[in-house]
């Protein structure tokens, strides 16, 4: 199974003092705001629009399939993009200078260039001044980006070098870096099992797959599902943890040992487009140790 996608990095410098480290982090509202003003857009919603073909409700509609089976399988689609945000440093923090990431999943790259703007005025409406836009390569590299007309943006991608790499085949470590949002019976987890993490990220690595590169994975899911049950975990110092005085997740890193072969390329695609509620907007972001 194959995800595509592009990865940019907007650095800027805080143009006050900003006293909540998170505030990047609760953007939903504003980001959309700010997709709607790249695109010239003065509406609320969408309800009545003639505007015709418009790239909003292509990305932030998550229109469910017409095909009963996919939405089975599928269920609602993700949106299809995912932030890095950073935590920003206690004032006085004036000047600084802090970077943001933005990735973009299979043909949400298409609209490069709303995406573009739409970050510029969400870093200005943050309070930020954006210094340089760059792309990232296969490898880890980054180039200085200009733009749509400047150079093709590199494509990622499971078989990415700058990922894990072959990873041990009986154990492996999940480091959460950002809070991990897990839902059960609609209630918040404050802890996980590998089973837990697996199913998750099943769903939401398909979904992507399914939606926005248009390839229904080849993953036997009722058997990966099974087998996850067997994966145990063998150390953890993960702990629940609120930002703000308000629950924000699950961080720390967890141990798992097991048959693990059969979930690779799922850990390292779920390493690049995050995990958990929250995902798109800088929640539930991991990295897979060996």
């Amino acid at each position: 199974m194959e995800l595509h996608y592009a990865k940019l990095w907007f650095s800027f410098t805080l143009r006050y003092d900003l006293a909540d480290p998170y505030a990047f982090y609760a953007t939903r509202a504003e980001f959309e705001s700010a997709f709607r003003s790249a695109l010239s857009c003065k509406r609320g919603d969408c309800t009545g629009c003639r505007r015709g073909v418009c790239a909003f409700p292509e990305i932030f509609g998550q229109q469910i399939a017409d095909d009963p089976e996919a939405v089975r399988r599928h269920q609602k689609p993700p949106l299809p993009f995912i932030f890095d945000f950073p935590v920003l440093p206690p004032p006085p923090n004036r000047g600084r200078l802090c970077e943001l990431a933005l990735t973009l999943v299979g043909n949400s790259m298409q609209h490069l260039p709303a995406y573009l703007a739409a970050v510029r005025v969400l870093v200005e409406n943050k309070g930020g001044a954006l210094t340089g836009v760059t792309a990232q390569s296969p490898g880890g590299e980054r180039a200085a980006y200009a733009g749509e007309g400047s150079f093709p943006l590199p494509l990622l991608g499971s078989l990415d070098p700058s990922m894990t790499g072959p990873l041990p085949i009986e154990t492996v470590a999940i480091r959460l870096l950002t809070p991990l949002k897990l839902v059960q019976e609609g209630r918040l987890l404050k802890n996980f099992t590998f089973a837990n993490f697996a199913r998750t990220l099943m769903r939401r690595v398909s979904s992507l797959a399914y939606h926005y590169e248009g390839a229904e994975p080849g993953l036997d899911y009722r058997w990966l599902s099974s087998h996850s049950e067997s994966v145990r975990t063998v150390g953890s110092d993960c702990r629940f943890v609120s930002w703000n005085g308000r629950p924000a997740g699950i961080l720390g890193s967890a141990r798992f040992a097991g048959d693990l072969e059969p979930f690779h390329l799922l850990l390292q695609l779920g390493a690049a487009t995050h995990l958990g509620k929250g995902a798109s907007f800088g929640f539930g972001c991991y990295r897979v140790e060996g």
